[in-house]
């Protein structure tokens, strides 16, 4: 989901590729229900040919991002088998029915593992999401001197969102189903990069939405 925001608006750089070394962690939420969707889980729903959360979590595995997480719940076995090609690693959030804090913090322990610089955080449901802007929301990190990266359309706040390593702890902390927003709100060194990608603010939530 989006919103209009009141960050403070940065432009992409027009380097799509890193201009630093950076080590960059990515993490897909694939844990919910679907409740709005019907009887099918959305995430195995047909775009394009492939399943939405196939499309979606190869979204980042084409960019410059590291390495992939996807925090799997609801069928987590049908979810994993639809993306086990695409050298993904997968954690399970047990608890997914308590809302999407829940699966963040599932793959904040996991990402946390490693030494990481940032980590980047996207929907399973966002297959319009491509990798060009995903590219430049690491690029921006690298050269804007901010602590969470938000992509943007048409002044709509949407996803992924690129949070700095100093924020893992609080990450790890959030409640509820709001994921990290509130976090988001309250920090004062949050931007968002206004891009021509109408895909940041597109998810699925209905069948229509494929359409």
């Amino acid at each position: 989901m989006s919103d209009r925001t009141t960050l403070p608006i940065v432009s992409p750089p027009d380097c799509q590729q890193p201009r630093k070394s950076t080590t960059i962690a990515g993490i897909v939420l694939a844990a919910g229900t679907s409740s709005r969707f019907g009887d099918e889980n959305k995430l195995l729903a047909d775009v394009n040919g492939r399943t939405v959360i196939a499309q979606s979590v190869q979204n980042l595995t084409d960019s410059t991002i590291d390495t992939v997480y996807v925090v799997t719940g609801n069928e987590h076995h049908h979810v994993e088998n639809t993306i086990g090609h695409l050298g993904v690693q997968t954690v399970t959030n047990k608890a997914y029915e308590q809302g999407q804090a829940t699966s963040i913090k599932t793959g904040i322990r996991a990402v946390r593992r490693v030494p990481i610089d940032a980590v980047l955080i996207s929907l399973g449901d966002m297959p319009f999401v491509t990798p060009s802007m995903i590219n430049r929301l690491i690029a921006t990190y690298q050269q804007v001197a901010a602590g969470i990266i938000v992509a943007g359309y048409q002044g709509r706040r949407g996803n992924p969102v690129l949070f700095d390593a100093s924020y893992l702890e609080s990450l790890a902390s959030i409640r509820g189903d709001t994921g990290a927003r509130q976090l988001i709100r309250e920090s004062n060194d949050a931007v968002l990069v206004e891009t021509e990608d109408p895909g940041v603010v597109r998810d699925i939530d209905t069948p229509d939405d494929l359409r």
